[in-house]
Protein backbone atom coordinates (compact mmCIF):
# COMPACT_ATOMS: atom_id res chain seq x y z
CA UNK A 1 0.00 0.00 0.00
CA UNK A 2 1.49 3.46 -1.02
CA UNK A 3 2.34 6.14 1.42
CA UNK A 4 2.20 9.83 0.50
CA UNK A 5 1.78 13.34 1.87
CA UNK A 6 -1.76 13.51 0.21
CA UNK A 7 -3.03 16.55 2.05
CA UNK A 8 0.43 18.36 1.10
CA UNK A 9 -0.25 16.98 -2.82
CA UNK A 10 -3.75 18.29 -2.83
CA UNK A 11 -2.04 21.64 -1.41
CA UNK A 12 0.08 21.70 -3.90
CA UNK A 13 -2.42 21.01 -6.87
CA UNK A 14 -4.91 23.98 -5.85
CA UNK A 15 -2.31 26.11 -5.68
CA UNK A 16 -1.32 25.08 -9.41
CA UNK A 17 -4.77 25.62 -10.32
CA UNK A 18 -4.98 28.76 -8.95
CA UNK A 19 -1.88 29.98 -10.73
CA UNK A 20 -2.40 27.87 -14.10
CA UNK A 21 -5.65 29.96 -13.97
CA UNK A 22 -4.53 32.82 -13.97
CA UNK A 23 -1.55 32.66 -16.56
CA UNK A 24 -4.30 31.58 -18.28
CA UNK A 25 -6.42 34.42 -18.10
CA UNK A 26 -3.91 36.74 -18.32
CA UNK A 27 -2.31 34.94 -21.87
CA UNK A 28 -6.24 35.21 -23.02
CA UNK A 29 -6.33 38.90 -22.33
CA UNK A 30 -2.99 39.99 -24.33
CA UNK A 31 -3.81 37.59 -27.14
CA UNK A 32 -5.34 39.53 -30.15
CA UNK A 33 -6.85 36.47 -31.35
CA UNK A 34 -8.23 35.45 -28.39
CA UNK A 35 -12.40 35.03 -29.21
CA UNK A 36 -14.03 33.21 -25.61
CA UNK A 37 -13.46 29.62 -27.03
CA UNK A 38 -12.11 26.76 -25.26
CA UNK A 39 -9.38 24.81 -26.30
CA UNK A 40 -11.18 20.87 -26.87
CA UNK A 41 -9.50 18.84 -24.04
CA UNK A 42 -7.37 15.97 -24.86
CA UNK A 43 -4.42 13.97 -22.91
CA UNK A 44 -2.05 15.50 -24.90
CA UNK A 45 -3.23 19.06 -24.62
CA UNK A 46 -3.62 18.94 -20.61
CA UNK A 47 -0.41 21.01 -19.80
CA UNK A 48 1.74 20.55 -16.57
CA UNK A 49 -0.39 23.16 -14.63
CA UNK A 50 -3.22 21.48 -15.18
CA UNK A 51 -4.67 19.83 -11.59
CA UNK A 52 -6.37 16.75 -13.77
CA UNK A 53 -2.90 16.11 -15.19
CA UNK A 54 -1.36 16.34 -11.57
CA UNK A 55 -3.94 14.18 -10.35
CA UNK A 56 -3.71 12.17 -12.97
CA UNK A 57 0.15 11.37 -13.00
CA UNK A 58 -0.19 10.84 -9.06
CA UNK A 59 -2.93 8.09 -9.29
CA UNK A 60 -0.34 6.37 -11.92
CA UNK A 61 2.47 6.83 -9.16
CA UNK A 62 0.09 5.89 -6.43
CA UNK A 63 -1.87 2.97 -7.64
CA UNK A 64 0.46 1.87 -10.60
CA UNK A 65 -1.94 2.04 -13.12
CA UNK A 66 -1.39 3.00 -16.57
CA UNK A 67 -1.99 6.55 -17.62
CA UNK A 68 -5.14 6.09 -19.49
CA UNK A 69 -6.75 4.44 -16.34
CA UNK A 70 -5.66 7.11 -14.02
CA UNK A 71 -7.10 9.65 -16.09
CA UNK A 72 -10.54 7.61 -16.21
CA UNK A 73 -10.23 7.83 -12.83
CA UNK A 74 -9.43 11.29 -11.91
CA UNK A 75 -12.38 12.73 -13.84
CA UNK A 76 -14.29 11.80 -11.03
CA UNK A 77 -12.08 12.39 -8.24
CA UNK A 78 -12.75 15.83 -6.54
CA UNK A 79 -9.54 17.68 -5.57
CA UNK A 80 -10.36 17.87 -1.90
CA UNK A 81 -11.72 13.91 -2.08
CA UNK A 82 -8.19 13.33 -3.32
CA UNK A 83 -6.78 11.71 0.09
CA UNK A 84 -9.74 9.38 0.52
CA UNK A 85 -10.02 8.00 -2.92
CA UNK A 86 -6.23 7.53 -2.53
CA UNK A 87 -7.46 5.15 0.46
CA UNK A 88 -10.03 3.81 -1.49
CA UNK A 89 -7.97 2.78 -4.78
CA UNK A 90 -4.89 1.40 -2.32
CA UNK A 91 -6.96 -0.86 -0.50
CA UNK A 92 -8.89 -2.48 -3.59
CA UNK A 93 -5.86 -2.85 -5.02
CA UNK A 94 -5.24 -5.06 -1.75
CA UNK A 95 -7.63 -7.35 -2.59
CA UNK A 96 -7.11 -7.92 -5.81
CA UNK A 97 -8.46 -5.21 -7.75
CA UNK A 98 -6.37 -4.73 -11.25
CA UNK A 99 -6.98 -0.82 -12.79
CA UNK A 100 -9.91 -2.43 -15.27
CA UNK A 101 -11.82 -3.12 -12.10
CA UNK A 102 -11.18 0.05 -10.62
CA UNK A 103 -12.14 2.17 -13.77
CA UNK A 104 -15.54 -0.03 -14.01
CA UNK A 105 -16.19 0.23 -10.50
CA UNK A 106 -15.31 4.27 -10.09
CA UNK A 107 -17.09 4.44 -13.96
CA UNK A 108 -20.29 2.71 -12.46
CA UNK A 109 -20.44 4.18 -9.04
CA UNK A 110 -18.09 7.37 -8.28
CA UNK A 111 -18.95 7.76 -5.02
CA UNK A 112 -17.47 4.35 -4.14
CA UNK A 113 -14.04 6.70 -4.26
CA UNK A 114 -15.74 8.75 -0.64
CA UNK A 115 -15.87 5.43 1.26
CA UNK A 116 -15.23 5.04 4.68
CA UNK A 117 -11.88 2.77 4.45
CA UNK A 118 -12.08 1.42 8.03
CA UNK A 119 -15.62 2.04 8.93
CA UNK A 120 -17.27 0.68 5.55
CA UNK A 121 -15.08 -0.74 2.37
CA UNK A 122 -13.27 -3.06 4.64
CA UNK A 123 -15.61 -4.89 6.71
CA UNK A 124 -17.59 -5.78 3.76
CA UNK A 125 -14.28 -6.73 1.84
CA UNK A 126 -13.52 -8.79 4.35
CA UNK A 127 -16.78 -10.19 4.56
CA UNK A 128 -17.62 -11.53 0.90
CA UNK A 129 -13.77 -13.42 1.36
CA UNK A 130 -15.71 -14.78 4.36
CA UNK A 131 -18.19 -16.05 2.12
CA UNK A 132 -15.75 -16.87 -0.15
CA UNK A 133 -15.59 -14.81 -2.32
CA UNK A 134 -11.61 -14.62 -3.45
CA UNK A 135 -9.81 -14.43 -6.01
CA UNK A 136 -10.33 -12.73 -9.43
CA UNK A 137 -14.09 -13.69 -8.65
CA UNK A 138 -14.14 -11.08 -5.79
CA UNK A 139 -13.16 -7.81 -7.92
CA UNK A 140 -14.72 -9.25 -11.13
CA UNK A 141 -17.74 -9.02 -9.36
CA UNK A 142 -17.98 -6.16 -7.15
CA UNK A 143 -16.67 -4.56 -9.61
CA UNK A 144 -19.60 -5.10 -12.18
CA UNK A 145 -22.42 -4.35 -9.14
CA UNK A 146 -21.00 -1.67 -6.93
CA UNK A 147 -24.51 -2.31 -5.37
CA UNK A 148 -22.84 -5.27 -3.40
CA UNK A 149 -20.51 -3.03 -1.58
CA UNK A 150 -22.77 0.38 -1.08
CA UNK A 151 -25.41 -1.91 0.56
CA UNK A 152 -25.51 -1.85 4.11
CA UNK A 153 -23.89 -4.58 6.03
CA UNK A 154 -25.85 -5.16 9.04
CA UNK A 155 -29.29 -4.84 7.26
CA UNK A 156 -28.70 -6.24 4.30
CA UNK A 157 -25.95 -8.11 3.58
CA UNK A 158 -25.85 -10.08 7.15
CA UNK A 159 -29.56 -11.05 6.54
CA UNK A 160 -29.36 -12.00 3.34
CA UNK A 161 -26.57 -14.52 3.41
CA UNK A 162 -27.62 -15.99 6.75
CA UNK A 163 -31.80 -16.62 4.79
CA UNK A 164 -29.29 -17.69 1.24
CA UNK A 165 -27.38 -20.87 3.13
CA UNK A 166 -30.99 -22.62 4.60
CA UNK A 167 -31.56 -23.06 1.52
CA UNK A 168 -27.79 -23.15 -0.61
CA UNK A 169 -25.94 -24.51 2.32
CA UNK A 170 -22.62 -23.90 1.30
CA UNK A 171 -20.72 -20.53 1.01
CA UNK A 172 -19.58 -22.07 -2.80
CA UNK A 173 -23.31 -22.29 -3.81
CA UNK A 174 -23.57 -18.78 -2.80
CA UNK A 175 -20.94 -17.54 -5.12
CA UNK A 176 -22.27 -19.87 -7.39
CA UNK A 177 -25.55 -17.55 -7.12
CA UNK A 178 -24.25 -14.49 -7.29
CA UNK A 179 -21.75 -15.00 -10.50
CA UNK A 180 -25.26 -15.50 -12.60
CA UNK A 181 -27.33 -12.74 -9.99
CA UNK A 182 -25.47 -10.30 -7.63
CA UNK A 183 -28.91 -8.94 -6.81
CA UNK A 184 -29.54 -12.00 -4.52
CA UNK A 185 -27.22 -10.42 -1.85
CA UNK A 186 -28.61 -6.28 -2.50
CA UNK A 187 -32.49 -7.23 -2.57
CA UNK A 188 -34.88 -7.94 0.13
CA UNK A 189 -34.21 -12.02 0.24
CA UNK A 190 -37.42 -12.36 2.48
CA UNK A 191 -40.09 -11.11 0.60
CA UNK A 192 -38.72 -11.03 -2.92
CA UNK A 193 -37.63 -15.22 -2.66
CA UNK A 194 -38.90 -16.98 -0.08
CA UNK A 195 -42.44 -16.86 -0.45
CA UNK A 196 -41.79 -18.49 -4.42
CA UNK A 197 -39.70 -21.15 -2.27
CA UNK A 198 -42.53 -21.33 -0.26
CA UNK A 199 -44.68 -22.06 -3.12
CA UNK A 200 -42.25 -24.42 -5.53
CA UNK A 201 -42.17 -26.63 -2.03
CA UNK A 202 -45.81 -26.55 -1.66
CA UNK A 203 -46.19 -27.82 -5.32
CA UNK A 204 -43.21 -30.82 -4.45
CA UNK A 205 -40.28 -29.18 -5.61
CA UNK A 206 -37.11 -30.51 -3.97
CA UNK A 207 -34.62 -28.37 -2.40
CA UNK A 208 -31.95 -29.78 -4.50
CA UNK A 209 -34.11 -28.90 -7.50
CA UNK A 210 -34.72 -25.12 -5.90
CA UNK A 211 -30.47 -24.81 -5.25
CA UNK A 212 -30.43 -25.36 -8.95
CA UNK A 213 -32.42 -22.82 -9.77
CA UNK A 214 -31.44 -20.30 -7.30
CA UNK A 215 -27.82 -20.78 -8.16
CA UNK A 216 -28.38 -20.55 -12.18
CA UNK A 217 -31.55 -18.79 -12.94
CA UNK A 218 -31.78 -16.52 -9.54
CA UNK A 219 -33.23 -13.81 -11.26
CA UNK A 220 -36.82 -15.91 -11.71
CA UNK A 221 -36.60 -15.58 -8.11
CA UNK A 222 -36.45 -12.13 -8.19
CA UNK A 223 -39.29 -10.80 -10.46
CA UNK A 224 -42.45 -9.79 -9.84
CA UNK A 225 -44.57 -11.61 -8.72
CA UNK A 226 -47.83 -12.09 -11.25
CA UNK A 227 -45.14 -13.04 -14.07
CA UNK A 228 -43.18 -15.86 -11.46
CA UNK A 229 -46.97 -16.97 -11.53
CA UNK A 230 -47.50 -16.85 -15.22
CA UNK A 231 -44.56 -19.17 -15.69
CA UNK A 232 -45.11 -21.36 -12.68
CA UNK A 233 -48.18 -21.84 -14.13
CA UNK A 234 -47.30 -22.83 -17.56
CA UNK A 235 -44.17 -24.72 -16.05
CA UNK A 236 -47.24 -26.92 -14.46
CA UNK A 237 -49.81 -27.44 -17.78
CA UNK A 238 -46.46 -28.55 -19.34
CA UNK A 239 -46.27 -31.79 -17.27
CA UNK A 240 -42.50 -31.35 -16.42
CA UNK A 241 -41.51 -33.49 -13.01
CA UNK A 242 -40.73 -31.32 -10.05
CA UNK A 243 -38.21 -33.88 -8.80
CA UNK A 244 -36.16 -33.41 -11.93
CA UNK A 245 -33.61 -30.64 -12.35
CA UNK A 246 -35.32 -30.10 -15.96
CA UNK A 247 -38.19 -28.02 -14.14
CA UNK A 248 -35.30 -25.90 -12.85
CA UNK A 249 -34.10 -24.90 -16.04
CA UNK A 250 -37.84 -24.89 -17.55
CA UNK A 251 -38.82 -22.35 -15.04
CA UNK A 252 -35.71 -20.54 -14.94
CA UNK A 253 -35.50 -19.88 -19.33
CA UNK A 254 -39.38 -19.64 -19.38
CA UNK A 255 -39.63 -16.83 -16.21
CA UNK A 256 -37.41 -14.45 -18.25
CA UNK A 257 -39.27 -14.68 -21.68
CA UNK A 258 -42.42 -12.39 -21.51
CA UNK A 259 -45.21 -14.48 -22.27
CA UNK A 260 -45.66 -12.59 -25.72
CA UNK A 261 -42.06 -13.98 -27.22
CA UNK A 262 -43.38 -17.57 -25.58
CA UNK A 263 -46.90 -17.45 -27.63
CA UNK A 264 -44.78 -16.42 -30.78
CA UNK A 265 -42.59 -19.41 -30.63
CA UNK A 266 -45.36 -21.80 -30.00
CA UNK A 267 -47.43 -20.10 -32.85
CA UNK A 268 -44.50 -20.48 -35.24
CA UNK A 269 -43.55 -24.35 -34.26
CA UNK A 270 -47.60 -24.99 -34.82
CA UNK A 271 -47.23 -23.66 -38.61
CA UNK A 272 -44.55 -25.83 -38.66
CA UNK A 273 -46.51 -29.03 -38.48
CA UNK A 274 -45.65 -29.38 -34.22
CA UNK A 275 -48.37 -30.07 -32.35
CA UNK A 276 -48.52 -29.19 -28.85
CA UNK A 277 -47.50 -32.14 -27.62
CA UNK A 278 -44.23 -31.73 -29.44
CA UNK A 279 -44.02 -28.35 -28.09
CA UNK A 280 -44.13 -29.38 -24.79
CA UNK A 281 -41.99 -32.17 -25.14
CA UNK A 282 -39.34 -30.74 -27.39
CA UNK A 283 -38.92 -27.87 -24.25
CA UNK A 284 -38.99 -29.75 -21.30
CA UNK A 285 -36.04 -31.89 -22.64
CA UNK A 286 -34.24 -28.40 -23.66
CA UNK A 287 -35.58 -25.41 -22.79
CA UNK A 288 -33.13 -23.12 -24.19
CA UNK A 289 -34.91 -23.48 -27.31
CA UNK A 290 -36.69 -20.82 -26.80
CA UNK A 291 -33.70 -18.65 -27.34
CA UNK A 292 -33.47 -20.04 -31.29
CA UNK A 293 -34.36 -17.51 -33.75
CA UNK A 294 -38.32 -17.80 -35.30
CA UNK A 295 -36.13 -17.10 -38.91
CA UNK A 296 -33.38 -20.10 -37.61
CA UNK A 297 -35.84 -22.30 -36.42
CA UNK A 298 -37.75 -22.63 -39.96
CA UNK A 299 -34.24 -22.73 -41.73
CA UNK A 300 -33.24 -25.87 -39.48
CA UNK A 301 -36.59 -27.77 -39.35
CA UNK A 302 -36.74 -27.57 -43.79
CA UNK A 303 -33.03 -28.78 -43.21
CA UNK A 304 -33.94 -31.26 -41.15
CA UNK A 305 -37.17 -32.87 -43.27
CA UNK A 306 -35.48 -32.78 -46.34
CA UNK A 307 -31.93 -33.43 -46.08
CA UNK A 308 -32.44 -35.60 -43.01
CA UNK A 309 -36.11 -37.39 -43.34
CA UNK A 310 -36.88 -36.66 -40.11
CA UNK A 311 -40.49 -36.12 -39.19
CA UNK A 312 -41.52 -33.74 -35.82
CA UNK A 313 -40.97 -37.38 -33.42
CA UNK A 314 -37.52 -37.40 -34.66
CA UNK A 315 -36.37 -33.86 -34.17
CA UNK A 316 -38.26 -33.61 -30.60
CA UNK A 317 -35.99 -36.35 -29.26
CA UNK A 318 -32.81 -33.97 -30.39
CA UNK A 319 -34.18 -30.45 -29.93
CA UNK A 320 -30.70 -29.31 -29.24
CA UNK A 321 -30.07 -29.28 -33.39
CA UNK A 322 -32.59 -26.42 -33.17
CA UNK A 323 -29.74 -24.34 -31.62
CA UNK A 324 -26.58 -26.17 -33.97
CA UNK A 325 -25.69 -23.77 -36.74
CA UNK A 326 -26.56 -25.15 -40.19
CA UNK A 327 -23.32 -23.49 -41.73
CA UNK A 328 -21.10 -24.74 -39.00
CA UNK A 329 -22.39 -27.91 -38.12
CA UNK A 330 -25.60 -29.60 -39.41
CA UNK A 331 -24.32 -29.05 -43.56
CA UNK A 332 -20.81 -30.26 -43.01
CA UNK A 333 -21.54 -33.52 -40.91
CA UNK A 334 -24.16 -34.28 -43.77
CA UNK A 335 -21.80 -33.86 -45.92
CA UNK A 336 -19.40 -36.29 -44.43
CA UNK A 337 -21.90 -38.75 -43.64
CA UNK A 338 -23.93 -38.82 -47.67
CA UNK A 339 -20.11 -39.41 -48.56
CA UNK A 340 -19.95 -42.80 -46.30
CA UNK A 341 -23.51 -43.76 -46.85
CA UNK A 342 -23.04 -43.07 -50.97
CA UNK A 343 -20.00 -45.19 -50.77
CA UNK A 344 -21.68 -48.25 -48.44
CA UNK A 345 -19.07 -47.10 -45.48
CA UNK A 346 -21.69 -46.89 -42.98
CA UNK A 347 -25.41 -47.97 -42.77
CA UNK A 348 -28.14 -45.30 -44.37
CA UNK A 349 -29.94 -42.71 -41.62
CA UNK A 350 -29.60 -39.99 -39.69
CA UNK A 351 -29.36 -40.31 -36.20
CA UNK A 352 -28.90 -37.56 -33.36
CA UNK A 353 -25.65 -38.75 -32.48
CA UNK A 354 -24.04 -37.64 -35.57
CA UNK A 355 -24.89 -33.92 -35.04
CA UNK A 356 -24.74 -34.16 -31.20
CA UNK A 357 -21.70 -35.38 -30.66
CA UNK A 358 -18.49 -33.44 -30.08
CA UNK A 359 -16.23 -32.23 -33.81
CA UNK A 360 -13.33 -34.17 -31.74
CA UNK A 361 -15.52 -37.22 -31.72
CA UNK A 362 -16.87 -37.07 -35.02
CA UNK A 363 -13.69 -35.95 -36.66
CA UNK A 364 -12.09 -39.23 -34.96
CA UNK A 365 -15.46 -41.56 -35.91
CA UNK A 366 -16.09 -40.37 -39.08
CA UNK A 367 -13.50 -38.54 -40.68
CA UNK A 368 -10.15 -40.03 -39.65
CA UNK A 369 -11.50 -43.12 -39.86
CA UNK A 370 -12.60 -43.38 -43.37
CA UNK A 371 -9.68 -40.48 -44.93
CA UNK A 372 -8.13 -43.39 -46.83
CA UNK A 373 -11.39 -44.87 -48.57
CA UNK A 374 -12.99 -41.33 -49.80
CA UNK A 375 -10.90 -38.74 -49.52
CA UNK A 376 -12.91 -36.46 -50.72
CA UNK A 377 -14.59 -35.84 -46.77
CA UNK A 378 -11.31 -34.94 -45.76
CA UNK A 379 -12.33 -31.37 -47.55
CA UNK A 380 -16.15 -31.52 -46.64
CA UNK A 381 -15.08 -31.20 -43.21
CA UNK A 382 -12.27 -28.47 -43.37
CA UNK A 383 -14.43 -26.17 -45.06
CA UNK A 384 -16.60 -25.73 -41.94
CA UNK A 385 -15.83 -27.02 -38.86
CA UNK A 386 -11.82 -27.06 -38.70
CA UNK A 387 -11.26 -24.37 -41.60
Amino acid sequence: MFRLPCAAVRRQLQVTATLGHSRTAAAAASSPHFLGFVKPYSVSSVGADDPSSLTTSLLTRSCGISDHAALSISMKVPLDALDKALSVLAVLKDYGFGEAHLVRLVDRHPPVLSMGVEKTLKPKLEFYRGISLVGTALPEILSGSPRLLTSSLEKRLLPNVELLKLILKTNENIVDALKHEPRLMTLDIRTKVLPKVDALRAYGVPDDVILVLLTRYGYALLIDTSRFNEAFDEIKKMGICPKKTTFAHALGVLALLPKKIWQEKVENLRELGWSQNHILEAFARFPYIVRASTENIRKTLKFVEEKLAWTPENTVKYPTVLLMSLEKRMMPRFAVLSILMHKGLIKPGFTGYHFLTSSKNFQMAFVTKYQDKAPEIVEAYQRSEIG
